[in-house]
């Protein structure tokens, strides 16, 4: 009996990794490249204002002439799912006028960079200088964002300073969003040198949906005549998708049921040296047999006696 639990606990246990085992899949990152140029090629992006922004062959690079109130725009569009992802990108600015800005990142179609929805880095030419600036609206219109003026981003923190940037440098820009963490960054250090220039962060309160072009934009800004003139180059912008690794199936174990062998009565064989017999519990004719012999003995201790 003890033997038949036994088996039917392991029986249990098997079947209950099985069920087990599925729901422990390790979740992976999918890496995946929504766009990328060097533009070492014509990189077809689509502009209302073709003299103001356009691919520049003789460099290889992309020219922009962002100018308030012209409602200009380059764009490229992409496919976002709506995930975290990283956009990477060079820039040099040439000129910045005062009250003046370049802005480039992810935005929805409307392209206005004062709405919804939109992940926007900027170098901008205004009250306080030569700022950058990580801009995010999500779809409800909630701005969040940091400049790298000292109040915005350091406020009264030992060697806090406000960081400029400089004309005619060539900085490399990396802007992230990360959904898991509710939050973006944004980093710029100096493509020669590598050296970090300046960085910091925002929350993000909501998921970021609708964006599907990456775009140089003016929209939104009603600064007619100051304009900010240069190129940007190696522009990527990557991906990154949770999926679930497929499950590992536990090899099955094989449970053997012991069989036990039914007594037999075996003939003993001429010159062979008989097995011996394995001891069993007593039957009802073991039994009978046992109180005759007892009784026999019994008897015949009585008449020694008499």
């Amino acid at each position: 009996m003890a033997g038949r639990r036994i088996i039917v606990l392991i029986l249990l246990l098997t079947c209950g990794v099985g069920f087990i085992l599925p729901s422990l899949a390790a979740e992976t990152i999918q890496k995946a490249i929504l766009y990328q140029s060097d533009f070492s090629q014509d990189p077809g992006w689509t502009t209302n204002s073709p003299t103001r922004y356009y691919w520049d062959p003789s460099l290889e690079m992309y020219h922009f002439k962002a100018e308030g109130g012209t409602n200009g725009y380059a764009f490229v569009p992409v496919k976002y799912n709506g995930q975290s992802f990283t956009l990477d990108y060079d820039v040099i600015i040439l000129t910045s006028q005062k009250d003046s800005a370049f802005r480039f990142g992810m935005i929805s179609s409307e392209m206005d960079f004062t709405r919804g929805t939109n992940v926007l880095s900027s170098f901008e030419n205004g009250k306080y200088g030569q700022l950058i600036t990580l801009r995010v609206i999500d779809q409800n219109n909630q701005l969040r964002e940091t400049t790298s003026y000292f109040d915005s981003y350091c406020g009264n923190l030992p060697s806090c300073k406000t960081i400029f940037f400089e004309t005619n440098v060539t900085y490399h820009v990396t802007v992230r969003y990360n959904k898991e963490l509710g939050n973006a960054d944004i980093k710029v250090s100096e493509k020669d040198t590598g050296n970090l220039l300046w960085g910091y962060f925002v929350p993000v309160g909501k998921d970021l949906f609708f964006m599907d072009r990456l775009a140089i934009t003016t929209r939104g800004d009603y600064s007619f005549g100051p304009f900010s003139e240069g190129y940007i180059d190696n522009v990527e912008l990557v991906s990154y998708i949770p999926v679930e690794a497929a499950p590992t199936t536990a090899a099955p174990t094989e449970v053997t049921t012991p069989v036990i062998p039914s007594p037999t009565t075996v003939p003993p064989t001429t010159g062979s040296t008989p097995e011996p017999t394995p001891t069993a519990p007593l039957g009802i004719s073991d039994a009978l047999v046992a109180l005759a012999i007892a009784g026999l003995v019994l008897g015949l201790g009585i008449r020694r006696k008499g």
